[in-house]
């Protein structure tokens, strides 16, 4: 298995380029960015949590591709981005960028795209209606630009870098979970990266379907990958301890959707059709009432889109995905969440080792 990292991709860029010499002290294959405008925490919030003033600013977000392309001159790690949207860009112009990266990343450069979040588009004007159409055709156009450098409409747009580095070309990623856009991946994408709430037998099953439509797409599966937010501690139980010690931390089970809330006898904050990630823009909620609630979200719903544990544990985690056809893994390392620096500094060889042990499977 391909073990990558994704980095918090904020203010202070010192923050990234020590997870860069993280990763290529633990031996990672890759390195990803995150595209955000807005966190998902409430500013008010992650305000009172923040340990310096280094971190006070949870919307602090570097743009991926400028990082990227910094990071990129600096290592031999691919670098790619986890993940931007088909909205805010058209196709000739991320299929550029992507080019562009591809060339002046040593490693090469990871496209991942998905149909983006409500948060990061509508306080900045963009429209985010139809997003599975929008995200079709962008996929549509990419994909015929970066395999042949021209726009399908067979006229004169075209692009002019060569379409492959020393590293090849660059790879995209679709981040899809529903049907259409599992399709979707099958059908342009040369890697899937799923994120949030999949158990290993699911995984399978929308691994197949992926597998499906690019076989009738006469296209090679793509590559199967997974995002997952992991928490390494001394064990899942005193992972638990700590949240229950530090419950506004329990608010990232803001981007688990309403039906999950339900099954646990408690309302989405967001409203009874929240999807959850897509839908919530943390900001536009009540802080106040953000506080009340956080002690009675159940651990277990924080836990349903996250991986908790040591090393053993975590490793028997993923080795149920990897049975499952899992081939890259894109770590997104939240230790320290809970617990604060002493507890990262705490299990610092720890994450050396989980890439280590999860490299064999």
């Amino acid at each position: 298995m391909k073990i990558g990292l994704l980095l918090p991709t904020m203010y202070p860029w010192a923050m990234n380029e020590g997870m860069l010499a993280v990763a290529e002290a633990a031996n990672c294959d890759s390195l990803w960015t995150v595209d955000h405008f807005l966190g998902l925490f409430h500013p008010e919030i992650w305000a009172e949590r923040a340990e310096d003033g280094n971190g006070a600013n949870a919307d602090a977000h570097f743009d991926p591709f400028v990082a990227s392309a910094v990071l990129g001159r600096n290592t031999h790690l691919s670098l790619g981005v986890a993940v931007t949207d088909s909205t805010r860009r058209r196709a000739a112009d991320v299929a550029r960028t992507a080019l562009s990266l591809q060339h002046l990343c040593e490693g090469g450069f990871n496209l991942g795209i998905g149909c983006g979040e409500a948060q990061n588009l509508l306080p900045f004007g963009y429209d985010f209606s139809r997003p599975v159409a929008r995200c079709e055709e962008f996929l549509r156009e990419l994909r015929t630009l970066l395999d042949e450098g021209r726009m399908p409409d067979g006229g004169v747009g075209r692009l002019g870098l060569p379409l492959e580095s020393t590293a090849g070309r660059p790879q995209v990623w679709v981040a899809a979970h529903a049907p259409r856009m599992l399709r979707l991946t099958g059908q342009y994408g040369d890697g899937w990266l799923p994120s949030w709430g999949l158990d290993p037998e699911e995984y399978g099953r929308r691994r197949l379907v992926v597998a499906g439509h690019a076989s009738v797409a006469g296209r090679p599966a793509p590559t199967s990958g997974l995002l997952a937010i992991t928490t390494i501690g001394e064990s899942k139980e005193q992972i638990r301890e700590l949240y229950e010690m530090e419950p506004l931390m329990k608010l990232t089970a803001l981007a688990a959707p309403a039906e999950r809330w339900r099954a646990y006898g408690l309302e989405h904050p967001d409203g009874p059709t929240s999807r959850g990630m897509p839908d919530v823009i943390t900001h536009t909620l009540d802080a106040d009432t953000l506080r009340e609630l956080a002690p009675q979200i159940p651990y277990e719903l924080v836990e349903e889109g996250r991986f908790s544990g040591n090393v053993q544990e975590l490793v028997e985690q993923f080795a149920a995905f990897a049975r499952q056809g899992l081939q890259h893994l894109v770590i997104a390392n939240v230790t320290g969440s809970v617990g604060g620096m002493k507890e990262a500094e705490a299990r610092t060889s720890d994450f050396a080792d989980l890439v280590k042990r999860l490299a064999e499977l």
